[in-house]
């Protein structure tokens, strides 16, 4: 067996703000070739590509069935190979960074608190400080959705950007990458994790579900701006429709504190377009996927 078909099944683990949304089909792959049969089983449907959930927003309560999503998270194999890194794209970054700490490889650490898999992090390339996921990589294989072609992509200089890579205009599914090894310390991989784990939590919400940093930082006249400063200066912090709210503890997210909908989530985002757009003449670009 290559892949579970589910039927009406809630969405609300599959993304990270923990909307309570449902769909009428849903495919998950076991494998690498139980993506090609997804593809092939889904020709006349619109496709959407889960893993964790993070970076991602429902604006539905119920996708029918001419929506398919497919669930990526079984597809997790990770190990070492030829001096490669092959990790399948439904493993989580966690789980990445804590084996290379295992197997006394450097340069993951910043992965272990970036809450998303691996594919996710190929399509948007991921990352914090001065790392990026883009800088490790090998290859990638995608299956192609017009045709279920399974092909190992070597990216060139320029198809990676910031929060960007050339696979978002590919119409295909990132399955597995190849990722380099340079070989490190154990001990001193840990205190990294630990350094980036601190960091982030000194200053991130962890009390609510939330989906990651809402918007790309903006730029005017070349100048980069601070999303958190844009938002104290417009009474953005704390300001919060239904149960959703741009956190207390750090504005360039939203949190979901009192069962929130996807609508409370969507009329935030368009509140705070509006009054930075009013306030300062910026348009605030979503770093999120609307679905």
């Amino acid at each position: 067996m290559n892949i579970l078909i589910q039927n009406n099944i809630s969405l609300k683990r599959f993304n990270t703000l923990r909307l309570d949304s449902t769909c009428d089909y849903a495919i998950t792959p076991l494998n690498i070739q139980g993506v090609i049969e997804a593809i092939q089983l889904t020709q006349d449907k619109r496709r959407v590509i889960l893993g964790n959930g993070s970076n991602v927003l429902l604006t539905k309560e119920h996708y029918d069935d001419s929506t398919a999503f497919i669930l990526m998270h079984r597809l997790d194999d990770l190990d070492i190979q030829d001096n490669e890194i092959v990790v399948e794209a439904g493993r989580t970054l966690h789980d990445l960074a804590w084996f290379t700490m295992d197997n006394e490889v450097d340069g993951y650490a910043f992965c272990e608190d970036i809450p998303g898999t691996v594919g996710g992090a190929l399509l948007m390339n991921a990352g914090q400080w001065e790392y990026t996921i883009s800088q490790y990589v090998h290859w990638v294989e995608v299956v192609h959705c017009d045709d279920a072609r399974l092909e190992r992509i070597y990216p060139e200089e320029g198809f990676f950007g910031y929060r960007h890579s050339g696979f978002n205009t590919m119409n295909a599914i990132i399955v597995r990458s190849g990722l380099s090894i340079t070989h490190g310390n154990y001990n001193e991989i840990f205190e990294k994790i630990m350094y980036y784990k601190r960091e982030r939590y000194m200053k991130q919400p962890r009390n609510y579900p939330n989906a990651g940093s809402v918007f790309k930082r903006p730029y005017k006249n070349g100048e980069s701006l601070y999303v958190w400063k844009l938002f104290d200066a417009t009474s953005l912090r704390g300001h919060q429709i239904g149960g959703a709210q741009i956190s207390e503890k750090h504005p360039g997210f939203i949190v979901n504190v009192n069962n929130a909908t996807s609508t409370d989530c969507v009329n935030l985002i368009k509140e705070a377009q509006k009054r930075v757009k009013e306030t300062f003449d910026v348009d605030l670009e979503l770093e999120w996927r609307i679905i």
